[in-house]
This record gives C-alpha cells, structure tokens and sequence, in this order.
C-alpha cells in the first residue's frame, strides 16, 4: 500500500564527533537498558483491559507504550463506555508508533488506508509510509497490510500497472503467509480464490478460508478473520465458484458469521431470503437481516432496506422510507443506490423530478463504472440539452 522510502545518513566531518559522543554515554545507555527493561516488567504484570480510561492516560502520558495501545484500541474498536473515535485512536496510535511500535505503526497504516484519519480519505501514500517502517520492525501484518495497500490503489491504475501491484500484492501475501500469521492465511485464500497476482485455485482456497474459521487464538485485530472467511466461503458456494454452488451452504456459512453480527454476512443472508435461495422466500426475514447490517451501518444493506420499501416487500410501501434509506446508502458511496436516486429524480418518483439532480447520482455511479449508470448519464444529459 504503500511506496518504499530510501534512509540517509551523512558521514564524513560527523564521525568524530559521533565516536564522542558514542563513548559519552556507554554509562547512559546502560541505565537506558535498565529502565527499558522495568518498563517492560511494568507492562507484563499491569492487566491494561482492566483499567480506566482515566488510569490508562495517566500511564500512556508517561510513555507506557501498552497503555498507549489499549488506549488507542478502544477508541479504534469501540467500547461500551463510548462508541468508535478514530482522531483519538489516531492520536494514540501515533504515540506508540513514534516510540517504536509496530503494532501501532501497522494501526496507523490502516487508519489511513481507510480514510479514517484527520483528512476523511483514504491515502495510500501514508498508509503506505507506516506499513514500510512496520515492515521494517519486522511486523507480519504490516506486509498484508501494504499489499491491502496495492490493492486499494489497482482501483485507479491503468492495466499495464494493475499486474505489477497485483503481482507485488501476492508477494507480500505470501511472505506473510510463510510466517504463519491468521492474516497471512486468509489473504493468501482470498489471492487464490480470485487469482491475485497467481493462478486461481478455489479448491485450496476453500481450504484455507475452513482452516481460518478454526482458528481460535487470536488478537483483537485478526478477530474478525473466521467471520470474514466463512463470508468468503458462502460467496463461493452461492456464485458456484470452481463448480459448487450450494446456496444452503452459502446460507449455513453467512449464518454463522451473522449470528456473531458480522455485518457483510448478515447483508449476503438477506438477500438469499428475499430471493428464496437456499431458504423459503421470506421478505420479513430478509428485512430483520438487512437492518441487522443497517445498524452497523453498512451501505448495501441500507440500500436494500429502501428497496423493500420502494415495492412493498415485507413492509409497507413508503417512498419517504425508500429516499432516506438511498441517501443513507449513497452518501456512503454506494453505487446501486446513487443508480436508484438518479433513476427517481430522473422520473419524479416520490420526489419533484429534477434531471440535474439525477444526473448528479448518475455520474457518481458511473465514476464507479456501476451498470447502466453511463447510459444514464448519456440519456439524462440529452434530455437537459433537449429542454434548453
């Protein structure tokens, strides 16, 4: 995800003065080593989960650099107390980092990988910046990390280019994988499964989505790899990848992930209920699943939600429950729900028509080549010229 950055040093005139000082602080540096090593006797007998916010800053304020972490994973994840504040996690994850920690260094790279920082963007050159310095620290997760990274920036890149990221993408995935990380496993499954940077091979990777879900000792931030891989499997038994398509497979692997209130899988098991695969139709169940992800927040589920209510599926028709739940989903960049927007401004359905407007959602659907929003753009743009 990120570029590599060379380091310089300048030699010469300094040397001198570097051999000086290096012999000055012999004494220091062992003093150094002793205070290191009772600060990290201090963090093995300190229970961080246990803590206070409030006795958490006191120890991160004087540079515990675990306190620093337990800090910046809860603002990260969430807690009970207060929900997700991703400028704090920023903060404190930047602390541990600028002390030397991968783990936060790895932290930070996602934070901005995702837009989840100060400038509300992704930015894959900083992402890319922190996983280099955690990779460099020897951090495992920071080389799936970077080729997250890649991947994010195939999105824009011409095709010529798209082999090289894919191509590096895999080589960091499988230096990851070689090491025995959870993360290395179900991103190398994931690179086989969709042939990322190597031939496709959805048998083994079926394999090693089964060996993650079995995974049981994990830290906070490879938690979510069982759910993701049995979302992963239902994908390959409901799109019959590699000749096995079993949709009452798809529908046993997404419940169990949305049974543990996985988001993405909760969404997949919607739609087998609203379209009767692998389960009787049934439009009540298909909502209760849709809001089970909309209350996450999850886009496609909010627009799926406003669908149901467009038709009257399982609940009674409502346009004004239709546009809130479109609006909700595209002003996240969804692109099926910028589509249903600009299809309703476009024909005045629940809304006074206006044809800028639907041009608007048409063209943000069409920058994410979502399908018939170019020829929307095209048909709408004519009429706006007919009627000048």
């Amino acid at each position: 995800m990120k570029q590599q950055h060379g380091f310089y040093r300048i030699f010469g005139g300094l040397t001198a003065l570097v051999l000086v000082f290096a012999v000055g602080l012999c004494g220091c540096g062992s003093e150094t080593k002793r205070q290191d090593s009772s600060q990290e006797k201090n963090e093995e007998e300190t229970d961080y989960p246990s803590l206070s916010e409030e006795e958490l800053e006191v120890l991160a304020y004087d540079n515990d650099i675990a306190a620093q972490l337990e800090l910046a994973n809860r603002f990260d994840y969430g807690t009970a107390e207060h929900g997700q504040d991703f400028e704090k996690a920023q903060i404190w994850y930047r602390k541990a980092a600028d002390a030397g920690n991968a783990e936060a260094m790895t932290a930070l790279g996602y934070l901005y990988l995702n837009g989840l920082t100060d400038a509300a963007q992704p930015d894959t050159e900083q992402a890319g910046v922190w996983f280099e310095k955690a990779m460099e620290q020897g951090d495992p997760n920071a080389f799936v990390g970077m080729a997250r990274n890649c991947l994010a920036q195939c999105e824009s890149a011409e095709e010529a280019e798209k082999e090289a990221l894919y191509a590096q993408a895999f080589s960091l995935i499988s230096q990851a994988y070689e090491k025995g990380t959870p993360q290395g496993k179900y991103y190398m499954a994931y690179c086989l499964e969709k042939g990322i940077g190597t031939s496709a091979d959805v048998e083994k990777a079926v394999e090693l989505y089964q060996q993650t879900v079995e995974e049981t000792e994990l830290s906070l931030y490879d938690s979510y790899l069982p759910n993701a891989a049995y979302t992963r499997l239902g994908l390959i038994y409901a799109q019959g990848a590699g000749g096995r398509q079993d949709y009452e497979l798809a529908l046993e692997s997404w419940r169990k992930a949305a049974d543990d209130g996985y988001a993405v899988a909760q969404y997949y098991l919607g739609m087998l209920y609203e379209n009767g695969l692998g389960a009787e139709q049934d439009y009540g169940q298909a909502y209760a699943w849709y809001q089970k992800a909309a209350d996450q927040n999850y886009a496609p589920a909010l627009s799926r939600i406003g669908y149901l209510y467009y038709n009257g599926y399982g609940v009674d028709a409502d346009m004004e429950q239709t546009l809130y739940y479109q609006k909700l989903a595209a002003m996240q960049g969804d692109a099926a729900a910028q589509v249903n927007l600009g299809y309703l401004f476009e024909n005045g359905i629940g809304v006074e028509r206006n044809l800028q407007t639907a041009l608007a959602y048409y063209s943000m659907a069409a920058e994410q080549e979502q399908e018939g929003a170019k020829e929307a753009v095209q048909r709408v743009s004519r009429s706006l010229n007919e009627e000048e």
